[in-house]
């Protein structure tokens, strides 16, 4: 589904803008409510679809390693303080990415030994990705 005034590449280079490589939460300029209804509005899409896309996209992104972990997980994180914020159900692809991103910020069982984003975010990823793909 195409943006119609903004392409997925344009968003993205907006968001890597805000979310620079190696910024802490505090140097980053986080997403608003009025950027998701501007990306809305530019879509030509409903918010909750719209949530979906971008994180499908996000997981592709980072499943072709072209997106780092950090970014995904800072923008999904983001993506859905608006959604709190604005009381908002979330969808249920938004939310198997984001439960996936999420999996891989902390060490699991307290094993150090096994890199939590490779062992549990990168699968998880996959498998949703060709769930995606297979509808």
């Amino acid at each position: 589904m195409p943006f119609d005034d903004m392409t997925f590449d344009e968003l993205l280079t907006e968001l890597r803008d805000r979310y620079p490589d190696g910024a802490t939460w505090r140097e980053r300029l986080s997403l608003t409510n009025l950027d998701i209804l501007k990306w809305a509005a530019s879509a030509g899409m409903p918010r909750q679809d719209l949530y979906d896309r971008l994180a499908i996209e996000l997981a592709r992104g980072f499943n072709a390693s072209e997106l780092s972990f950090e970014f995904c997980d800072a923008v999904v994180n983001d993506i859905y303080s608006v959604m709190i914020f604005n009381d908002e159900q979330r969808p249920h692809i938004f939310w198997e990415i984001y439960l996936a991103f999420d999996s891989g910020e902390y060490y699991h069982d307290g094993n150090r030994d096994r890199h939590p984003v490779e062992v549990y975010t990168r699968p998880q990823i996959g498998r949703i990705l060709d769930a995606v793909a297979a509808r």
